[in-house]
């Protein structure tokens, strides 16, 4: 994440594969979040990617950062 996102108020909140990204995506802006994605290398996390490889699905980068409509306790 570069200084600018920190600056704007992005924080990353997860690493996941296309699988779960709408469901996360669509729980987020419903309480209120922006979303942004980022798709990454498998090589550029640090986590085990190896499921995401076998079953051929894309590994992205979820970014949040509050809305004017954001729940302030969450």
């Amino acid at each position: 994440m570069n200084e600018e996102m920190v600056k704007t108020g992005w924080r990353e909140v997860a690493i996941d594969g296309e699988t779960h990204l709408k469901r996360m995506v669509e729980m987020y802006e419903e309480l209120g979040f922006e979303v942004r994605l980022e798709e990454v290398k498998p090589e550029e996390t640090e986590q085990c990617t190896k499921c995401f490889q076998e079953s051929g699905e894309k590994i992205y980068r979820v970014y949040t950062r509050r809305g004017k409509g954001a729940n302030k306790s969450v």
